[in-house]
């Protein structure tokens, strides 16, 4: 199959599909309608094979650490490639056989991933820090109205905020509710529009990153 070739049909693929599933939710068809579901479960059914390519590819690389007890790149790798495989059959076993919604499933995720999941969060806030620091350091006027809300909302979020300011309540809550909020849906604006001019660009054949490269 030739490069032309395997860029053109992901391209038509992409358009008809694109314009029946768009169509489906203006025009009262049946077989829109009935060709937009399958689609819809076309996408679910791919997603769910992304999801076992996943499982594949994370046993195919710390499965072999494991078995040969390896320290690369970091001492006692194979530790950690072992509980990555525990915890990934452990919930996937859990979950097909009993369901997410089991008392052991949940347990299970209460007990583990959930302390994990807000450690690696806690941790990651200390890069977000320094990340700030580095992009935001005050050198300007407009820096100032960056780094000064964000810093009042960190001490006000801190419990020892609010004992070294007392009265910062009323004003990061100000800040938060009313001028974060209005920036935030501003944000979200330009997110949407620009989403749906990548989309338009994807479905016109304009935007080309995910096909083959040309010969």
């Amino acid at each position: 199959m030739s490069v032309t070739f395997r860029r053109l049909l992901p391209l038509y693929l992409t358009f008809i599909v694109a314009v029946i599933i768009a169509l489906r939710s203006f025009v009262v068809h049946p077989t829109l309608a009935l060709l937009g579901t399958t689609f819809l479960k076309w996408s679910s059914l791919i997603r769910a094979i992304t999801v076992g390519l996943g499982f594949i590819s994370i046993l195919l690389f710390h499965g072999p650490k494991l078995v040969s007890r390896s320290n690369d790149p970091i001492p006692y790798q194979w530790f950690y490639s072992g509980t990555t495989l525990f915890g990934m059959f452990l919930f996937a076993l859990l979950g097909v056989g009993l369901g997410v919604r089991s008392s052991s499933y949940l347990w299970w995720y209460d007990v583990f991933y959930r302390p994990v999941a807000g450690l690696s969060t806690a941790v990651s806030g200390f890069f977000a820090l320094t990340a700030m620091y580095r992009s935001f350091r005050i050198r300007s006027l407009e820096s100032l109205f960056l780094v000064g809300p964000a810093l009042l909302i960190l001490l006000y979020d801190a419990p020892i905020g609010t004992i070294l300011l007392p009265g910062i309540g009323p004003l990061a809550d100000y800040i938060f509710l009313y001028i974060a909020a209005s920036a935030f849906r501003g944000f979200i604006v330009a997110a949407s529009l620009g989403t749906i001019l990548t989309s338009m660009r994807t479905i016109i054949g304009r935007e080309k990153g995910y096909l083959p490269e040309e010969a």
